[in-house]
């Protein structure tokens, strides 16, 4: 394995999960900075390029991803981790599925729709190369209960979805220090809540529902200290004329967790997934009260309601992978398995990730705008 981009994310995540892992080999680490992770989300985690190579079996160090590339004949690459910024995305996960290999990338697939479609196009032509995204909640075994419910018609044609995803990251969209998560880069209309924290819940709707959207309406409210979009309210239509309202918050009260609610209906019955997804922020409180979930005990889980009196519980509610001491998430996992040759669930692929991309896209010009903006990139799919 090799990884591009090696800010706090990856020095937090992304290195410690790959290295707890047998099936995997970390051989180089790419970044163009001495010092990673500066106007990251948490740059005071990161250690120096050379400390960073050393504390990793020694592992080559390069630049670029033209550098490393240059070097595989030696290195001998399966797969290729990347999270660089999101405008970076497109033309480093390019070379990596030109090169031929298997490509784990961080989300919003790309903050552009022109480079979406751009990788979209190189991931088809190659079936047989992996072309993963990092949403990890879509690889929880909740949303594969979901996505497999919906796939079996066990609630109809889908009419309707609902939907809120709300994180305590004030400290994030409104830091100063924080540029590559609150300033325009490239061709962005806007940069926030929307490519920071909506791609997870507009991945995890396409996935489990099959949608497609093809126009948005989107009101913002803006940070006054970054200019960065910290509220969203979503109207979306979908090309087989279902609804989806979705709203983001991207600052409220940090007690460890994030709110996560998403409800689906359908013509024979729906599904609710709705609980506080745990953060690696802050504990909630040890004193607090706890009250357990309803019929199913426990805490928060998937329930499927449908018309004809049945109700299923499914799995507990967990949203995004947090733990830095274990394997890694199911995107992790399912990369490697592709890197090896075994068989994977595509949780978050290309698809999930083009329509997210589009879709958000479209929310920036819609609240710049003031009017429902059509979708662009989704025609053919």
């Amino acid at each position: 394995m090799a990884v591009v981009g090696c800010g706090g994310w990856t020095q937090g995540w992304h290195l410690p999960n790959l290295s707890h892992r047998d099936d995997a080999t970390i051989v180089a680490l790419v970044d163009p900075s001495d010092q990673p992770g500066v106007g990251g989300c948490v740059p005071t985690i990161c250690l120096p390029m050379d400390e960073l190579c050393t504390k990793y079996r020694n592992a080559r160090r390069y630049s670029s991803i033209e550098e490393l590339l240059a070097d595989d004949d030696d290195l001998k690459i399966d797969g290729v981790l990347v999270a660089v910024p999101h405008t970076h995305h497109a033309s480093v996960g390019g070379a990596v599925l030109k090169a031929g290999k298997h490509l784990l990338m961080e989300k919003p697939m790309t903050a552009s729709v022109d480079d979406a479609l751009e990788l979209y196009a190189l991931g088809k032509d190659r079936p047989h190369q992996a072309l993963l995204l990092n949403n990890t909640a879509n690889w929880q075994p909740g949303m594969i209960a979901a996505y497999e419910a919906v796939k079996a018609g066990k609630i109809g044609t889908i009419r309707h979805v609902s939907c809120v995803f709300a994180a305590p990251l004030g400290w994030l969209f409104e830091g100063e220090a924080h540029g590559s998560w609150t300033e325009k880069q490239g061709s962005m209309i806007g940069n926030g809540f929307g490519w920071g924290q909506f791609s997870h819940t507009f991945a995890w709707i396409f996935k489990v529902t099959g949608l497609t959207p093809k126009t948005v309406y989107c009101v913002s409210t803006e940070s006054e200290k970054t200019g960065a979009d910290l509220y969203n309210a979503c109207v979306i239509t979908c090309t087989n004329g279902c609804t989806i309202n979705a709203s983001g918050v991207g600052s409220c009260p940090d007690k460890g967790f994030k709110v996560v609610g998403n409800w689906i209906f359908g013509t024979g019955g729906m599904m609710s997934y709705n609980g506080l997804a745990g953060s690696d922020n802050v504990q909630i409180d040890e004193d607090a009260d706890v009250v357990k979930g309803g019929e199913g005990g426990g805490g928060p889980h998937l329930d499927i309601w449908t018309n004809d009196g049945a109700h299923q519980i499914g799995p507990p509610v967990e949203f995004e992978f947090l733990d830095q001491d274990g394997p890694g998430p199911g995107s992790m996992d399912a990369f490697v398995k592709a890197c090896n040759g075994d068989e994977y669930f595509i949780g978050a692929g290309s698809l999930e990730g083009l329509k997210a991309v589009c879709a958000i896209d479209a929310m920036y010009r819609s609240a710049k705008s003031g009017k429902a903006e059509d979708i662009r990139g989704c025609d053919d799919l």
